[in-house]
């Protein structure tokens, strides 16, 4: 069936404000599901597939993928993302809190022959409609986990990961528990020497000084690059110091196979970094209960938001 008209957002992983579009007539619904987290839509309007998280009347654009060009990045967010190469360009193993159709590590997959690949969502609605909708590899190196993000983390405090991509979103919103102090630290105890963590900033918005904050309680080093749209920031946070130098040698790098947009991406590194915000804590005592305490209260926004 046709869309009726509706409110499009490109929001979740996306970004947070865009103006209102309407959708194309032709797009059509390949599936709708529910969870006790979200609810999902799947379309498709010629080799365009996306997925939707429908909050109300707004339809928020968590994923896309050209079909006949599954391993290219649609969304501009995901683009950014790929700065975490500048600065960890050889990543062995990668850690993703938050897989919505997987464009962003099915292109990671794609392009580092061997690299291994364990994503989480805590929706398995999710999970299935990326796997069954969204070319995520059929393959014993790229895993995908049903399971709170945090908890995932937690699970192990091994330093086995040499790339963690935070991009866990609750339709516009990020729940508290993933954002804190704490969790930026157990993220930090997952990373190898060398290792980076890469997470999208909504840079317009009240929560942003305090994400930058909180991530800087934690790492030593941190760098922000602009989007194409100056809407995000995608922060990439290391243990030891990359000079923009070495950022712009990776670029040259991994351009065949990546193309010279690595290079302008280099050249979107912000220097000066933002002052205030606080640093965001939490006092867990029982991980499980806490964290099914933060989920529950973002009905119908994160707490904090």
């Amino acid at each position: 069936m046709s869309l009726s008209r509706r409110t499009v957002l490109l929001g979740a992983a996306s970004t947070f404000v865009a103006p209102a579009a309407w959708a194309d007539d032709e797009e059509q619904v390949l599936e709708r599901a529910s969870s006790a987290f979200n609810e999902v839509v799947i379309t498709q309007a010629g080799s365009i597939r996306t997925m939707y998280f429908v909050q109300g009347d707004r339809w928020l654009i968590e994923s896309r993928i050209d079909l006949t060009q599954p391993q290219a990045l649609s969304l501009s967010v995901f683009r950014s993302m790929r700065a975490c190469l500048l600065l960890q360009p050889a990543p062995r193993r990668v850690l993703m809190v938050g897989l919505g159709g997987g464009q962003l590590s099915n292109m990671l997959f794609a392009r580092f022959p061997g690299i291994e690949i364990d994503a989480v969502d805590i929706d398995p609605e999710v999970v299935r409609l990326a796997r069954t909708y969204f070319a995520l590899p059929d393959d014993p190196r790229y895993r995908t986990h049903v399971d709170d993000g945090r908890l995932f983390v937690e699970r192990s405090a091994e330093p086995d990961t040499d790339l963690l991509i935070l991009d866990a979103f609750r339709g516009t919103s990020v729940p508290y528990h993933l954002r804190t102090r704490q969790f930026h630290a157990a993220c930090n105890a997952r990373l190898r020497p060398g290792g980076a963590l890469v997470a999208n900033l909504h840079t317009h918005t009240s929560r942003y000084l305090d994400d930058r904050a909180t991530f800087a309680a934690v790492f030593e080093h941190d760098y922000g690059f602009v989007d194409e749209r100056d809407a995000e920031t995608t922060l990439v946070c290391t243990a030891a110091p990359v000079s923009p130098y070495r950022m712009r040698a990776n670029a040259r790098a991994l351009a065949p196979a990546f193309g010279r947009g690595m290079e302008r991406l280099a050249s979107r590194l912000v220097l000066q970094r933002p002052t205030g915000g606080r640093v965001l804590e939490d006092d867990f005592v029982d991980a499980a209960a806490g964290a099914r305490r933060h989920n529950a209260s973002c009905a119908p926004r994160c707490a904090g938001e």
